[in-house]
């Protein structure tokens, strides 16, 4: 049949359904698509694309390192939020396996595959329970554009593949990072750059004495260096961040504090962070940690968010963020211990300052970096630069496709402070200007600028399903579609 959209998907197409596509298949997208599975109680027909074609763990838990550990305890993590134990008794029923800890408590950090294959379950286990009619198709493939065709959606393909849907799901995760040194380099089209820490021949060709230098102090750089030094690497391993703050460790006996009166706190940074020192001294007076007050928040986070004026959220972002991250944002107790006793003897060390040069030659690279706060200058000579600096959050500066199609169509735009697409905190996704698209939606770290607390498994796996309910809901009135394709 001849279709103005190019070669339609033919594996198992039905028409009559309406039908839910899901771009990205990472833990986001792998929650959407389980939920749709699990909630719907009439037929749907849910597309799931995933560009590796391997759906549920994504970047951040498709590592095989033994040794890159969550950072939430076991206890936390349940990909359900009706069933807050499920991930708990889901490893709890396999310890002993192979590749599993022989016990398992509420309080652990499991290695972070675990929970890879625990999502890929959580879906597949969907699958078995679906309401007869209602079937999910895995599609290996990148999406590189979306336009709209009346009352579908046309999904197009790098290879000229392209699909119709009713609705869409952007489950685009977070983006690479920003580079190190912001102006383009020749320095970064060589071998000796890593732009993506996450790729599999990120430490290829780097011999055990070699010195390395991260860009960056947080999450992914913890576990650069937890991976090299289990990997036997000997060289010295720099790090660099513009604060020099690195993440906090958890502390199992740490409780959690409310936070009463919170809605009196004025909308403002200044008055927030009073409200906030404030408690923790409370706390400490008390004997209690000052983890349990940032733990406090977490329920009320978003709504705290969404209180302050876009001015507010960017005084956040220059005077309070780096610190905030640093305390929310912890490691598992063993890790930073492992850390700070490579950083004791010297096979790690920080630096807080700005990267002045990158230049490579035929010995390796040449690094400097000026201290922050100082005119002095640091020089470096290192076998690789990796960059860790977390996800860049500007989707009209990331050149993939998808994301430059749908800005030139004015399909998406980023919010004010280029924190995210903008949406509505429930994940509808905004036009250029403002104008609800209706049909497009989005979660997790798309909606940092709506939501700010919107990239843990805490928030995705309720957006995940209160999505999943207005899907359902918005795709019921869609009348059936023998003659649409």
């Amino acid at each position: 049949m001849f279709s103005p959209f190019g070669e339609l998907l033919p594996m198992k197409f039905t028409p009559s359904l309406p039908r839910v596509v899901i771009v990205g298949g990472g833990v986001s997208g792998t929650l959407v698509a389980a939920q749709l599975l699990r909630r719907a109680r009439h037929p749907l027909h849910v597309q799931l694309i995933e560009r590796t074609g391997a759906a549920g763990p994504g970047v951040a838990y498709g590592t095989r390192c033994q040794d890159h550990l969550l950072n939430v305890p076991v206890s936390r993590m349940s990909a359900l939020p009706e069933e807050p134990e499920h991930f708990l008794q889901w490893l709890t029923a396999r310890a002993g396996r192979p590749g599993f800890p022989g016990l398992v408590s509420p309080r652990d950090y499991v290695a972070r595959h675990l929970y890879g294959l625990y999502v890929r379950e959580v879906l597949s286990a969907a699958c078995g329970t679906a309401a007869a009619g209602t079937v999910l198709e895995q599609i290996a493939g990148e999406v590189v554009d979306l336009e709209e065709s009346g009352e579908e959606l046309v999904v197009r393909f790098a290879d000229g593949r392209a699909l119709l849907a009713d609705r869409v799901v952007l489950a685009i995760g977070n983006l690479p990072g920003e580079y190190p040194i912001p102006r383009p380099l020749p320095f970064y089209q060589t071998p000796r750059y890593i732009h993506v820490p996450w790729r599999g021949d990120a430490l290829d060709g780097l011999a055990p004495d070699d010195e390395v230098l991260l860009v960056g102090q947080g999450l992914t750089a913890t576990d650069l260096i937890v991976q090299l030094a289990r990997q036997g690497h000997r060289g010295t391993i720099h790090a660099l961040s513009r604060h020099g703050i690195r993440p906090q460790a958890h502390r199992s006996e740490a409780g959690t504090r409310a936070i009463a009166d919170w809605e009196d706190v004025p909308p403002t940074i200044r008055a927030w962070t009073r409200r906030v020192i404030d408690e923790i001294r409370a706390a400490t007076e008390e004997g209690e940690d000052w983890r349990g007050v940032v733990d406090g928040m977490r329920p009320y986070t978003q709504a705290i968010w969404q209180s302050l004026s876009w001015d507010e959220r960017a005084r956040f972002l220059r005077h309070v963020r780096p610190l905030w991250e640093a305390h929310r944002h912890r490691v598992a107790p063993a890790t930073a211990a492992f850390v700070d006793q490579l950083a004791a003897e010297g096979k790690v060390k920080f630096y807080a300052g700005r990267l002045q040069v990158l230049e490579a030659d035929d010995r390796g690279v040449h690094a400097m970096l000026r201290r922050r706060g100082t005119i002095q200058h640091v020089s470096l000579r290192v076998a690789k630069v990796i960059n860790c600096t977390g996800p860049r959050t500007d989707y009209t500066k990331y050149q993939h496709p998808l994301l430059v199609h749908l800005l030139a169509r004015g399909l998406i735009d980023h919010d004010p402070l280029a924190l995210g697409i903008n949406a509505l905190p429930t994940g509808e996704v905004l036009r250029y200007r403002g104008a609800p698209l209706e049909r497009v939606f989005t979660l997790g770290a798309p909606l940092k600028g709506v939501l700010w607390e919107s990239s843990a498994v805490r928030e995705i796996r309720v957006q995940a399903a209160d999505l999943a309910e207005r899907l359902i809901a918005s795709v019921a009135a869609v009348a059936p579609a023998e003659n649409r394709v």
